[in-house]
C-alpha cells in the first residue's frame, strides 16, 4: 500500500524523469555493443578492509553477466555484439551457460563477433559460438581435452611408515585410493574413463554445432592461429588494439582517419538507460524476489556457534542462518541454490538437508548445479524440489567413506612410542597409533553403511527410485556427467541458468522477477588464510577485530555490474 501511495505522490516527477529518459535514449541509442567476457566470476564480495588492501576491480557475478546478455536481445535496433574473450579460469558450467546465451543472440539475428588472443579449450569453445571469429596472426592456443593425471601417495605413505585405512560404501567411492594405492582400482578407473568419454562427446558436439571444428584438431598441444585460419575456424586476423578501437568499423579496419564507422556505439550507460525506460510503470508494483544463493566448496565438519562466511567452504551455522532468513522474509518468493560442492561432512550434509527442507515447505527451492554436486553436494540438492544442471556438471558420488591414518611405523622411525592407558572398546578409533581391533573395524564399516543408507534414502525420496536400482547402477560412489545423470532421472534438466529463471517466473505467475544474488563477504580473515593456509586467529586477535562487522541482511546485495539492478528484473 505504501509503495502505491509513494508512486502516486511522486508520479509527476517520475513522469518527468521518464520523459528525460526517452529523449536521452533517442540521443544515445546505438546498434553495436562491445563486451568483454571476463576471465573469472565472483561468488563473494570484498569487505571494506580487503578493498583497501586489494583495490583490484572485482569480477562480476555470473548471474548478472547472463542477465546482461539476455537483456541485449531486447534492445531494439541492435545489430551486432563484439565479444573480447579472455582465457576462462572458471569451469565448463559457466562456459556452457555463456555459450547458450550467445546462441540466443545469434538466433535473434544479431551478428556476433569474437576476438581471442589465446587460451585453452574453454576459450576456443566460447570463440566458436560467434559467427565471425578473430585473433592475432601471432596467437597460439593450448587446448587440453578431457583427461586426468591424478596423484597417488600409497607408495610414499608406505615408504614413510604411514598407514591409511579407508572404509568405503562401494567400489567407486575412490577418495581413499589416492592415499592407499599406487593406481586406481579397476572399477574406479572405469568410472573415470566413462566420465571423460562423456566430456569428449559433449565437446565434440559443441564445436561441430557451432563452428564445425573437428575435435581431433585440438589433440595437438599447441595450435597456431595460422592453422585455425587455414581450416576456416578463424575468420580473419586483427590485432587486439584494432579490435577494441575499430569495432564500429567494417571488419575492424579503419584505413584512414576520415573513414566513417558502419555502426553506432551502444554504450553501457545507454544500455542502462534503455532498461530503466523499459521498466517504467505508472504505479510501482512489488516484484517477487528470486534469491540465488551460492553453495561453494567443501562441507565443513563444524558445529560451532560461529556464523561467519568462509570463502570456498560450506559451514553449518552460516548457511543455517541464511536459510532461516530466507524462509522468514516475505519478499522472497523462491530460492535457487547455485551448487558447486564436492561434498564433505556427512553429519553437516544431513543437518543442512533438514534446514533446506524447512525452507522448501514455505517457498519453491531448486538447485542449479553449475560445475559439481558430488557426495554431500548432491545430498543437499536432494532437499530441493528440482535439481537442474549443465551437461558438463559432475554429479553423483552417492555413498560414504571414512578414513583413518595409522602412524605407528612413522613414529618408530623417530624412536617415538605411545602407551595406551585407560582405553575402552572403540577408543582406538580416536588414536593414530596402532592397528584397530576387529570390533572397531566392524564398527566403522557399520557406520559407513549407516551413513550410506541415510544418503540413499534421501536420494530415493527425491528421485523416486529404488534401493536396488540405486545400488546397482548409480550408487556406490559412481560419478557422472550432468547429461548422463539427466537421462537416468537424477537431474530434472540440463538447461541454462536463464531458462531455469524463466521457468521460475512462469511458476510464480509473474510478468517479472527480481533476481538477487546473495554473495558472502570475503574478509581479512579469508584473505590472510588464503595467503597462509592453516593460520588461525583467536577472537582477540587484531585481524579478528578488523573483521568484526555488523551482521547484514543477506538481501542487502552487492550488484557488481553497473546495470545489474535494472537487468535483474527479467
Amino acid at each position: 500500500m505504501f509503495r502505491i501511495l509513494f508512486s502516486l505522490v511522486f508520479l509527476p516527477i517520475r513522469i518527468l524523469f521518464q520523459g528525460f529518459r526517452i529523449l536521452s535514449w533517442i540521443i544515445r541509442k546505438g546498434d553495436h555493443f562491445y563486451l568483454e567476457i571476463p576471465s573469472s566470476f565472483s561468488f563473494d564480495k570484498k569487505s571494506f578492509f580487503v578493498k583497501l588492501l586489494v583495490p583490484k576491480e572485482e569480477a562480476p557475478f555470473l548471474v548478472d553477466f547472463l542477465l546482461g546478455l539476455k537483456a541485449l536481445t531486447k534492445v531494439p535496433g541492435l545489430k551486432k555484439v563484439s565479444f573480447h574473450i579472455s582465457n576462462p579460469e572458471y569451469g565448463f558450467g559457466e562456459v556452457w551457460n555463456i555459450c547458450e546465451a550467445i546462441q540466443i543472440l545469434n538466433e535473434k539475428g544479431i551478428e556476433t563477433s569474437g576476438f581471442c588472443l589465446g587460451g585453452g579449450t574453454k576459450a576456443l569453445l566460447l570463440l566458436s559460438q560467434c559467427k565471425k571469429r578473430y585473433s592475432s596472426s601471432a596467437s597460439e592456443f593450448f587446448p587440453i581435452l578431457p583427461s586426468a593425471e591424478p596423484y597417488f601417495f600409497g607408495g610414499a605413505a608406505k615408504k614413510f611408515g604411514v598407514g591409511v585405512e579407508a572404509y568405503a560404501s562401494g567400489a567407486f567411492k575412490s577418495f581413499g585410493e589416492t592415499f592407499q594405492r599406487t593406481s586406481f582400482s579397476a572399477p574406479a578407473r572405469k568410472n573415470l574413463e566413462a566420465l571423460l568419454t562423456d566430456y569428449k562427446e559433449l565437446l565434440s558436439t559443441g564445436f561441430k554445432n557451432s563452428s564445425n571444428l573437428d575435435l581431433k584438431v585440438l589433440e595437438e598441444p599447441i595450435i597456431s592461429s595460422e592453422k585455425l585460419k587455414k581450416i576456416g575456424f578463424i575468420t580473419e586476423f586483427v590485432e587486439e588494439d584494432e579490435f577494441e578501437e575499430n569495432y564500429l568499423f567494417e571488419n575492424y579496419i579503419k584505413e584512414k582517419e576520415t573513414d566513417k564507422p558502419k555502426y553506432r556505439k551502444l554504450s553501457s550507460k545507454g544500455f542502462k538507460l534503455y532498461h530503466k525506460k523499459s521498466n517504467f510503470t505508472l504505479i510501482s508494483k512489488s516484484i517477487p524476489i528470486v534469491a540465488v544463493l551460492p553453495v561453494q566448496g567443501n562441507i565443513l565438519p563444524d558445529l560451532g556457534r560461529e556464523e561467519d562466511f568462509r570463502s570456498r567452504q560450506v559451514s553449518f551455522r552460516y548457511y543455517q542462518e541464511i536459510f532461516k532468513d530466507l524462509k522468514e522474509d516475505p519478499k522472497v518468493a523462491a530460492v535457487v541454490l547455485e551448487m558447486n560442492s564436492p561434498g564433505g561432512s556427512a553429519l553437516v550434509s544431513e543437518l543442512l538437508y533438514r534446514e533446506i527442507k524447512k525452507l522448501a515447505k514455505e517457498k519453491p527451492v531448486i538447485t542449479y548445479v553449475l560445475n559439481v554436486a558430488a557426495s554431500g553436494g548432491y545430498y543437499l540438492s536432494c532437499a530441493t524440489q528440482k535439481i537442474h544442471g549443465t551437461p558438463y556438471s559432475i554429479v553423483g558420488s552417492i555413498g560414504a567413506v571414512m578414513m583413518r591414518f595409522e602412524l605407528k611405523k612413522l613414529y618408530d622411525k623417530f624412536g617415538v612410542q605411545k602407551e595406551r592407558i585407560g582405553f575402552y572398546p572403540h577408543r582406538d578409533i580416536l588414536s593414530e597409533y596402532g592397528k584397530l581391533s576387529p570390533k572397531s573395524e566392524q564398527f566403522l564399516r557399520k557406520e559407513v553403511l549407516r551413513s550410506r543408507d541415510l544418503f540413499y534414502n534421501r536420494v530415493i525420496e527425491s528421485r523416486k527410485t529404488s534401493f536396488q536400482e540405486l545400488e546397482k547402477s548409480y550408487g556406490e560412489g559412481r560419478i557422472f556427467s550432468g547429461e548422463t545423470f539427466r537421462k537416468s532421472g537424477f537431474l530434472d534438466s540440463c538447461d541454462s541458468f536463464l531458462d531455469i529463471l524463466q521457468d521460475l517466473k512462469e511458476e510464480l505467475k509473474s510478468k517479472k522477477i527480481d533476481v538477487r544474488y546473495l554473495p558472502g563477504t570475503y574478509s581479512w580473515k579469508d584473505l590472510v588464510q588464503d595467503l597462509k593456509p592453516g593460520m588461525q586467529f583467536s577472537k582477540f586477535s587484531f585481524f579478528s577485530k578488523l573483521n568484526a562487522e555488523k551482521k547484514q541482511n543477506p538481501l542487502e546485495v552487492l550488484h557488481l555490474s553497473e546495470i545489474a539492478q535494472e537487468l535483474s528484473k527479467i
